[in-house]
């Protein structure tokens, strides 16, 4: 769907619902994936989602196109519904404490004897890139999942963190280099218990 497209169905929900349910049905499996990925648990993904749309259901009217798409708005909106879940708990689950075996998506970078694809995938299955995920912080988990989980463009991170297309790419690079330093130190641990 293009940017034109949506403009119109969005056009359409601020008084009709069934428009709204179509942006539901679009965007419901990616913001629920977001909302798991950064809790790690189920049912507040769920609570999440079900808020984040309950949301921008109600605000619909206030939305307003700025050269992006509606999802940088919902994700917005999830990112918010995320802090006031952590917020609302008074601490903060570690980012996978999910079942280890469950794919988290595929990261780019790295460097080794291996192509950079086959070692992420390798890394993937064995559990350590959701482990070397855990080691940062919120802030660089979060970009990494939005950027690269998510698939959102440069300019949609941008506009659900807040922050200039530039600030993106530096929190990106500093956020791959600690991933790659995590990712080293635990190839390092593995392979001193072989």
């Amino acid at each position: 769907m293009t940017h034109a497209d949506e403009s119109v169905l969005v056009e359409r929900a601020r008084t009709d619902p069934d428009a709204f349910g179509t942006l539901y049905d679009r965007y419901m499996e990616r913001i629920y994936s977001y909302a798991a990925r950064q809790t790690g648990d189920v049912a507040a993904a769920q609570d999440i989602t079900a808020a984040t749309f309950e949301k921008a259901l109600r605000h619909i009217r206030r939305f307003q196109w700025r050269n992006i798409g509606f999802a940088p708005w919902l994700y917005r909106i999830a990112s918010n519904e995320i802090a006031q879940h952590y917020r609302n708990r008074r601490f903060t689950v570690a980012w996978g404490e999910r079942d280890e075996a469950e794919p988290v998506g595929v990261m780019p970078g790295g460097n080794g004897a291996r192509p950079p694809e086959a070692r992420v995938l390798a890394m993937e299955q064995s559990g350590m890139l959701a482990r070397a995920l855990r080691g940062l912080s919120a802030a660089d988990r979060d970009v990494l999942t939005l950027r690269f989980l998510e698939g959102l463009s440069t300019d949609d991170v941008a506009a659900v963190l807040g922050c200039s297309r530039d600030n993106v790419y530096v929190r990106l690079h500093r956020a791959l280099a600690r991933l790659r330093q995590q990712l080293e130190r635990l190839e390092g641990m593995e392979a001193n218990q072989l």
